[in-house]
């Protein structure tokens, strides 16, 4: 641990060296010296902790860890997605919701946030929104098994039962066990 403070001082104070001759040459502001370092260094140390936790299923001690992680730095896109899965194995899904909207608004193409905004809007009942999304990820990742078994239960929910078993054929081609069970029962 004393090595990496050690580190961490002699990082920040070359930092504040480099930012001293920046100075010199121009009459621009300058950050404290080596505060980027630090907040970075915390929010990676804060969002490993959260991912752990996750793993652990501390749900609640995540999202805290996620909102130190977004208060430090806004910009951790990795930390929305983190508190979306946690408020929806909550069951906050409009939490979870707008923590995958903001995910998606600065990755258009991540699959996953499409398929975990997809089961919240799901879970509230919201079929279209949800339907929606799960084209959407099927459209960035054609070949995720599981996108296509959650939009089987959408359209199952619709009560467009062709299409879902469509679905699930595909899912089960893919290699999704779940979905074969789902295409025996319901798609004979």
């Amino acid at each position: 641990m004393r090595i990496l403070i050690t580190l961490l001082w002699l990082s920040c104070a070359l930092q504040a060296c480099s930012q001293q001759k920046e100075v010199e040459n121009t009459n621009s502001p300058v950050s404290i010296p080596g505060e980027d370092t630090i907040s970075s260094f915390n929010t990676i140390k804060l969002y490993q902790e959260a991912e752990n936790l996750y793993r652990k299923y501390d749900y609640s001690k995540v999202i805290e860890l996620c909102d130190r992680v977004i208060t430090i730095n806004s910009d951790y896109t990795k930390a929305y997605y983190l508190r979306g899965k946690s408020e929806r194995a909550l069951g906050n899904y409009n939490a979870a919701i707008k923590n995958f909207n903001v995910v998606i608004q600065r990755n258009p193409d991540y699959a996953d946030a499409y398929i975990n905004r997809g089961g919240g809007y799901y879970e509230l009942g919201n079929y279209t929104a949800a339907l929606n999304d799960y084209n959407q990820a099927i459209k960035v990742n054609p070949n995720d098994k599981v996108m296509y078994y959650n939009r089987a239960l959408v359209y199952e929910k619709l009560g467009e039962i062709k299409k879902a078993c469509v679905d699930w054929q595909t899912s089960t081609e893919l290699g999704y066990g779940i979905s074969a069970k789902e295409l025996e029962k319901n798609c004979k």
